[in-house]
């Protein structure tokens, strides 16, 4: 048929639905190959930004940690608090991420793109666990420095 398409209509192209189906399939997963990659330089960027705000917060409470071993505090004390800490700020990410991306999304949506975006709720616990991973994940050097810390060094530095 495209044959006899092409010999009737010599000056056109004929293209069958199929290639067009086979085209558009190319295209979205070239999409979503690309969103992925976007994604994990997102997540590495956000991660070592993590790490980088818990070492400084770790180099500005040296006293502190060493006032809390030499009271009696335990090494896995000291990395569970730090750690703790880096939960909640992965919680409070996830729930702001997930905020902030829907609303752009219902936002934007339509005025961009055309499409009605309704919330998902499910994604608030992908976006919960992932924010909390990155945090802690970041987090578990700066902690386990800060664990090993000499309560006689912190004291020492003036």
């Amino acid at each position: 048929l495209i044959t006899a398409l092409s010999a009737e209509l010599p000056d056109t192209k004929v293209i069958t639905i199929a290639q067009v189906v086979e085209t558009q399939v190319a295209v979205n997963s070239l999409m979503s190959r690309l969103s992925w990659v976007f994604f994990s330089i997102l997540l590495l960027v956000g991660g070592a930004s993590i790490a980088s705000v818990m070492y400084a917060n770790v180099a500005e409470r040296r006293r502190e940690i060493g006032t809390l071993m030499a009271l009696g505090a335990t090494p896995s004390y000291v990395m569970r608090m730090i750690l703790g800490k880096a939960t909640i700020l992965g919680v409070c990410g996830g729930i702001a991420g997930f905020m902030v991306g829907t609303i752009l999304a219902e936002i934007l949506g339509p005025q961009l793109l055309g499409v009605s975006v309704q919330p998902m709720p499910m994604l608030l616990g992908i976006g919960l666990a992932t924010a909390c991973v990155v945090a802690i994940t970041a987090s578990y050097l700066p902690a386990r420095r800060a664990s090993r810390l000499d309560p006689c060094l912190c004291f020492s530095e003036a």
